[in-house]
């Protein structure tokens, strides 16, 4: 007998947080006991992790209500997680979300209704809550209105990789994620805005729907860690733009280019980026060269 088709493939990386993966395990369960008339699967990566992730993982699967697929990742990055992750799923859609998030009880029901009728390859993500309150409003996305990505708009946060799903026929048109860009990664950051950029570019639809919903406890309450984060966040993004410089189809000049407007107007009095976070366009500029420089120094994929 063939084995069941999977519909969808739930893919979480995780490196030693086997104290925080509870509540990232209630949702998944909540979510698939309320799916209806769907097979799920849920993919974990453990990316080199020392403190018995794995472990837990498998305490969770011996009851989980799906099956589950632990690959253990020694190379490490955000990058090589998911595409280790992306090559171990059999489902005909790939959901990512992060091991600090918790799905929304219909979350499995709403990704059904949205990839029910696409007669071609749709990428899409949903809204980002702040799970906890008393963490600092960042790494969210709360925009209430469906949106559609444009060459006016940048890739980076029109949707998140803590919420993104795309079918895994994606990977065949445009490959992986690049293993230099994402956390743990030689550029910091920026995996996400990547993939999207390059799916746009192959010209798949990338929309932003905001009834796919998870909450993101990123656990943030300092500002110096809300600075470090968005510096992590433009030094990655500056090596996005080294790597489209020269690629006429891509948006990502004009991207630098309004980031070094909004520093130079920052410079004469103008409004900075964040006050109450004490973000500045200045610092994302010095850090977009940063970015810049240290792709140049090292163009080729590794």
């Amino acid at each position: 007998m063939l084995p069941q088709a999977v519909d969808f493939s739930v893919v979480i990386s995780s490196r030693n947080r086997a104290h925080a993966l509870s509540g990232c395990f209630d949702a998944l369960t909540r979510a698939a006991l309320n799916a209806t008339g769907m097979s799920l699967e849920l993919v974990f990566v453990d990316n080199n992790s020392t403190d018995g992730t794995s472990d837990i993982v498998r305490q969770w699967s011996a009851t989980a209500p799906m099956p589950v697929t632990i690959v253990h990742e020694t190379k490490p990055g955000l990058s090589n997680a998911r595409n280790a992750g992306i090559t171990a799923a059999t489902g005909r859609i790939l959901a990512f979300t992060d091991d600090d998030c918790e799905v929304a009880p219909d979350y499995f029901n709403v990704l059904a209704g949205l990839f029910a009728d696409d007669a071609q390859i749709v990428m899409r993500g949903g809204r980002v809550d702040l799970g906890d309150e008393r963490d600092l409003p960042i790494t969210i996305k709360t925009d209430v209105e469906r949106a559609v990505l444009t060459h006016d708009l940048h890739a980076g946060g029109f949707i998140h990789g803590c919420n993104m799903a795309f079918p895994k026929e994606l990977v065949e048109k445009i490959g992986l994620f690049d293993p230099r860009f994402g956390a743990g990664a030689e550029f910091r950051s920026g995996e996400d805005t990547d993939y999207i950029h390059r799916a746009f570019a192959a010209g798949i639809t990338v929309e932003y729907r905001p009834e796919l919903k998870v909450k993101h406890f990123h656990g943030r309450r300092d500002l110096k860690d809300i600075r470090k984060l968005h510096n992590g966040y433009s030094y990655g993004n500056g090596a996005l733009y080294a790597k489209y410089m020269f690629d006429r189809r891509s948006n990502m000049r004009g991207m630098l280019r309004w980031d070094i407007r909004q520093a130079l107007k920052e410079a004469f009095g103008g409004r900075k980026l964040d006050a109450a976070m004490g973000l500045t366009y200045r610092a994302t500029v010095q850090q977009n060269l940063a970015g810049v420089i240290a792709y140049w120094r090292r163009p080729a994929a590794s």
